[in-house]
């Protein structure tokens, strides 16, 4: 299990840095902002993200979406470099 930091850009990019950073550090602005866990499931071959808490220094908060737009970014680049299993579909 990892804990790290996020920010989600005006894009709605995932930039993904150690906890030891402030969010601040990293990037001015973003829509939201917060803690995640990333864990990697061998069996799906997926990337597992549970996102939690939020920024003080940017002052924002996790969004509901952030779990769901993180993960599919992390997979849609890890399976850029791969195959892509069929059960799986990136809007």
């Amino acid at each position: 299990m990892n804990i790290l930091k996020y920010i989600i850009n005006e894009e709605k990019i995932p930039v993904i840095f150690s906890a030891k950073i402030l969010h601040q550090e990293i990037l001015q602005r973003g829509v939201s902002a917060g803690f995640l866990i990333l864990n990697y499931d061998i069996d799906a071959n997926l990337f597992v993200v549970k996102c939690f808490g939020e920024s003080t220094s940017m002052n924002l908060k996790v969004d509901d979406q952030d779990e769901r737009i993180i993960s599919e970014f992390l997979n849609k680049q890890f399976y850029t470099l791969g195959h892509l299993p069929e059960d799986i579909s990136f809007v």
